[in-house]
């Protein structure tokens, strides 16, 4: 089958943003074309997800872009699957090619939250938004009123610490190398070194995840271009798709059986996404993994076949998940320190690998860094995509 390979990546600054989202759209697109160095005519392709959670309703986002930049396309569609959109976006626009059904496409995503403050000074005003955010939870979880998956993480994470002995420190310790990894990260939300100390002496938000162990839904925006290989062939900077799996689990947020600190999901991802793409994931440089809560991060580590189950926590304090480890896993900072816009984030995983393999990630760079994985999930794991990019072999 034919390899689609991604040859253009850009993205915004995370944090908080005044621009209307279809502007940031129009420029994170713009960066990305140029960064591929091809023109909207070229584009057969067009894929876009929501403006946020809560944030007002629009339709026709990627019709409006095509409108905006001149594309004629083959594929137009807007994806809404949870956290895991953007990421379901570039599963279609590299199945699309693979197929040969188109030559190019361009995924992007742009989000902007109503500020927590504004909704909180007009609740009426903005019930709508409440409402909506409800509508995500069963009619069981939904008639307590929950607005927020945070109950359900801090869950998990308590029974994670039981089964493994786990403390509180070793948590907390995640947040803070994450945030080490995003103070060499110029477009990174948050620029302030953190300690354990301070992540523990934070607000408890559930038990036991504090403040600081909590990601904050930010605004921003990112775009990435998928070409097939008539495009991508002699570019030196073509990072190829080599292996590409989604897999589901058969619940809606809390599972109702089953074990709540297990995700099968995520392991069924990685293991089709690693044998398609021929690679074993000792083989993996290089990883940006979606984990929205510190103690997250470990469990998702360890259901993507880094550690044995436990081990994580470990293997972190130990330094073997950042620079100079065997592995080195969100660079980035991932979700916790560079910043969560959700229906963004997955296009930030994959621009910091396209990133890592090319050899652009500055002072964040892996050196030798060959193969990469990207991991992004949907609700509280029920769903996942697993990615592994490596660098194009043009001989």
């Amino acid at each position: 089958m034919a390899a689609a390979f991604i040859v253009g990546v850009a993205m915004t600054d995370i944090g908080w943003h005044e621009r209307d989202p279809h502007d940031m759209g129009v420029r994170v697109c713009a960066e990305a074309l140029r960064d591929a160095g091809l023109l909207p005519s070229r584009v057969d392709g067009l894929i876009s997800t929501p403006h946020g959670y809560m944030s007002g309703t629009r339709k026709m986002i990627s019709q409006r872009m095509a409108d905006c930049l001149g594309i004629e396309c083959g594929l137009m569609l807007d994806v809404d699957s949870g956290g895991n959109s953007s990421s379901v976006a570039v599963h279609i626009a590299r199945d699309r090619i693979q197929g040969g059904k188109i030559k190019s496409c361009l995924v992007f995503a742009a989000q902007r939250e109503v500020p927590p403050r504004q909704i909180r000074g007009d609740i009426v005003g903005h019930f709508h938004l409440i409402k909506a955010a409800n509508s995500l939870y069963d009619s069981y979880q939904a008639a307590y009123g929950v607005i927020s998956p945070l109950p359900f993480y801090a869950m998990a994470i308590q029974r994670y610490m039981h089964l493994h002995g786990i403390d509180a420190e070793d948590i907390a310790r995640v947040a803070v190398l994450l945030r080490e990894h995003a103070l060499r990260h110029p477009q990174a939300a948050y620029s302030e070194p953190l300690t354990v100390e301070e992540v523990l002496g934070s607000k408890v938000l559930t038990p036991p995840i504090h403040r600081h162990e909590s990601s904050e839904m930010h605004d921003g925006a990112a775009a990435v271009v998928l070409v097939g290989e008539e495009l991508a062939r002699g570019d030196g900077r073509a990072v190829r798709v080599a292996g590409m799996r989604e897999a589901h689990d058969a619940t809606s947020f809390v599972p109702y059986r089953g074990e709540i600190s297990r995700f099968p999901c995520v392991g069924r991802a990685a293991h089709g996404a690693l044998e398609e793409s021929g690679y074993a994931i000792a083989d993996i440089d290089v990883a940006e993994v979606y984990g929205a809560f510190a103690g997250m991060e470990p469990m998702m580590y360890e259901e993507l076949g880094f550690f044995a189950p436990g081990e994580a926590p470990a293997a972190i304090a130990e330094g073997r998940t950042t620079h100079g480890g065997e592995v080195l896993i969100n660079p980035s900072g991932g979700r916790l320190s560079l910043g969560h816009p959700a229906y963004v984030t997955p296009l930030l995983e994959f621009v910091e690998i396209v990133r890592q393999l090319r050899g652009e990630a500055g002072e964040r760079q892996r050196q030798g860094a060959a193969v990469g994985l990207v991991h992004t999930e949907q609700g509280f794991i029920n769903g996942s995509i697993v990615a592994v990019l490596d660098k194009a072999n043009w001989r």
